[in-house]
C-alpha cells in the first residue's frame, strides 16, 4: 500500500484508479454519476496493486478547506479482493496518515448502506438521515477515536 499525491501520481497509475472506479461504481453498482469530480488534485490517493500490476484497492482522503475536517471517499475493492482483509487494511493506513497529518480535525465518510457495518467495526458512528447518492442509499459517518 502506498500514497501519493495527484501530482506524484503516473498516467498509468491514474488510468488504473479511473478505471476501477467506474468498473464498480459505475458499471457494477450501475450508479450513473460524475465520479471524476475534481476533488483528485487536493486529494491523497491510496493504492494497492497485486499481480499482474492491476489495481487491487484504491480509496482517497482530502482536507475539506472550510471545515476542520478531512472526508474519506472512493473506497473501492476489485471483487477479487473483496472478503481478503484488504478494505480493513486501506482504512486503517488511511485513518493512520489523516491523525498524524490532521490529528485536530475530524474524519467523515459517505458510507453506502451496504457497507455501513464494515465502517462500525473500525469506529465510524453514523449521523444524518440516509440519502440517494447516484441511485445508491448513503449515509453520513463520523470516526470516533477510542
Amino acid at each position: 500500500m502506498y500514497t501519493k499525491t495527484f501530482e506524484q501520481l503516473t498516467k498509468d497509475e491514474l488510468y488504473a484508479l479511473a478505471k476501477l472506479r467506474q468498473e464498480v461504481f459505475i458499471v457494477e453498482q450501475n450508479s450513473i454519476y460524475l465520479d471524476l469530480d475534481d476533488c483528485d488534485q487536493e486529494a491523497v490517493h491510496f493504492l494497492e496493486f497485486g499481480t499482474q500490476n492491476r489495481l487491487m484497492a484504491y480509496g482517497r482522503y482530502r482536507k475539506i478547506l472550510e471545515a476542520e475536517e478531512v472526508k474519506i471517499e472512493r473506497v473501492v475493492l476489485t471483487d477479487q479482493a473483496r472478503g481478503q482483509g484488504l478494505g480493513k487494511f486501506l482504512i486503517v493506513a488511511m485513518l493512520k496518515e489523516i491523525q498524524e497529518k490532521h490529528p485536530s480535525d475530524k474524519i467523515t465518510l459517505s458510507s453506502q448502506i451496504a457497507a455501513s457495518e464494515f465502517y462500525r467495526r473500525l469506529g465510524f458512528v453514523e449521523y444524518g438521515e440516509q440519502y440517494d447518492d447516484g441511485g445508491i442509499m448513503h449515509i453520513g459517518m463520523v470516526y470516533r477515536l477510542e
